[in-house]
């Protein structure tokens, strides 16, 4: 609203070409790492060990789990807001923790198919609304539309604040690998997939901002509120449709989180686990490098092949040479899927529950982490290092981004001046 229709449709835009250009990175070393490692599928965290090494990984993995953490709470406290403007009469806590231990419920108990067709419903909900919304503030703001139009603010005070959750909503990566797994065989697949897919969020974003000015343009008494204020200022009987877009929105996003956290947390403290014992074995050998021999010696290590390969054991040495070693699975190699979600799902959702339920401003701070840290290191300053990293030590001309190191150049600085400066 400060900066006007003209300069805010500029910078969605140009955000919208700095995130495309940061997923056709992440498609692109997804599929090279594909084709080396001969995998269907992998993950972001993998990219990040590939190209920067074992501890950069975990750090990697680290603050992908509180993204996504921070995208949970987000979305609890959303639904949380929803649900009281519903039923008023309902207690806070019990308001903030209905849907999400639904959700628990059908993941825990339920066949995939059972959260798969509530999630579709949920999406098809989600774009009705949004366009019945659009087409109602189209009707009641039409006249004042393109006079809009005349009002523009280029300050950087003006535009900037709202880049980090422009980013955030056009953004997909996450989703990338999955994409590169199913479209296809070859990896311009994968970019005609993000190029189209990527324009429907761009379409809604751009819809909706629009309209949203144009009702400000309306009513200026309420211009400074958020936009569902303004189009119940101006038409109070789409509340229905306001509500439905928001709750069914953050509906889909607490679901897809829900479905993927347990696994990822898992994974993390695996990599952690794996990390610090390896660093363990290493210091081991170092202290005993000097004696002649290390018999009766005892350390831990981690399999790197064969098919106990990532387990966890012990080692004893005779001499130079290991003379036995026996080892364990970790927690989640034990555990299916369901075990694993019956243990952590209740953490998963249950601490995001206690923060939106005693913390009103959870729902910004929230997203203002998501959105300038995690989001702003995780796909922005990584994805051009580590396809620069990738390129420089590939000869394969399967480039998905045109420009060379010079765009890649451009993306890196573009992240961390948009980091530094929030």
């Amino acid at each position: 609203m400060k900066s006007g229709p003209f300069p805010s449709t500029i910078s969605i835009l140009l955000s919208w070409l700095y995130v495309i250009s940061s997923i056709l990175l992440v498609a692109e070393l997804s599929f090279a790492s594909m084709e080396e490692d001969k995998v269907a599928e992998v993950s972001f965290t993998a990219l990040a060990t590939t190209a920067l090494g074992d501890w950069m990984g975990m750090l990697v993995a680290v603050i992908y789990a509180s993204l996504s953490f921070s995208l949970i709470v987000a979305c609890v406290s959303g639904i949380g807001s929803i649900m009281i403007q519903w039923f008023p009469w309902m207690n806070f806590v019990v308001a903030h923790a209905v849907f999400p231990l639904l959700v628990g419920i059908v993941i825990g108990f339920f066949p995939f198919k059972a959260i798969d067709t509530t999630n579709r419903f949920l999406c098809f909900l989600m774009l009705f609304s949004i366009t019945a919304l659009i087409a109602t503030g189209l009707s009641v703001g039409r006249t004042k539309l393109l006079s809009s139009f005349g009002y523009s603010s280029w300050g950087l005070s003006a535009i900037l604040p709202a880049i980090p959750v422009t980013v955030l909503t056009l953004g997909f990566h996450v989703i990338t690998s999955f994409i590169c797994k199913i479209v296809g065989e070859s990896v311009f697949d994968a970019r005609r997939a993000i190029l189209f897919g990527g324009t429907v969020p761009l379409i809604m974003v751009l819809s909706w901002n629009l309209v949203v000015l144009g009702l400000a343009k309306t009513n200026r008494a309420v211009s400074s509120q958020d936009p569902i204020s303004l189009l119940l200022s101006v038409n109070s009987s789409v509340l229905p449709a306001v509500q439905g877009f928001a709750f069914s929105a953050l509906s889909t996003s607490l679901i897809g989180y829900a479905v993927s956290f347990p696994k990822q947390l898992v994974d993390t403290l695996e990599l952690i686990w794996r990390e610090t014992s390896s660093e363990n074995v290493k210091l081991s050998s170092l202290v005993g490098s000097n004696r002649n021999s290390r018999m009766d010696k005892v350390g831990s290590g981690v399999y790197l092949s064969g098919k106990n390969v990532g387990s966890v054991g012990q080692i004893s040495f005779s001499g130079s040479r290991f003379i036995s070693d026996s080892g364990s699975r970790i927690v989640s190699s034990y555990l299916g899927t369901s075990a694993v979600n019956m243990i952590v799902m209740p953490f998963v959702l249950g601490v995001p529950i206690v923060i939106a339920s005693f913390f009103p401003s959870a729902f910004s701070k929230a997203l203002d982490f998501a959105g300038v840290y995690a989001n702003c290191f995780l796909f922005g300053i990584l994805p051009p290092l580590m396809a620069w990293i990738h390129r420089s030590r590939s000869s394969r001309d399967a480039n998905l981004l045109p420009g060379g190191d010079a765009v890649l150049l451009l993306l890196f600085v573009i992240a961390v001046i948009l980091g530094i400066w929030h």
